[in-house]
């Protein structure tokens, strides 16, 4: 892939994973009982993964993008 590209991709990744952890707050991470909502947990955390996949991919350590 050329380098534009993966940065590219790289970075809708982060983006993609911000909107969902925040979609998750918003929706709420608890229960109308006050519990723990584990599907938001779950999706908060799955957005926080897509987020560092998509910034180590566009600035790791292999990135043309680091100088």
């Amino acid at each position: 892939m050329a380098p534009r590209r993966e940065r590219n991709v790289g970075l809708a990744l982060a983006a993609a994973g911000a909107g969902i952890m925040g979609a998750s707050v918003v929706f709420g991470l608890t229960t109308e009982s006050g519990g723990i909502d584990w599907v938001g947990i779950v999706t908060a955390t799955a957005g926080l993964v897509m987020v560092l996949t998509g910034l180590f991919g566009t600035y790791g350590p292999r990135s043309p993008h680091v100088s």
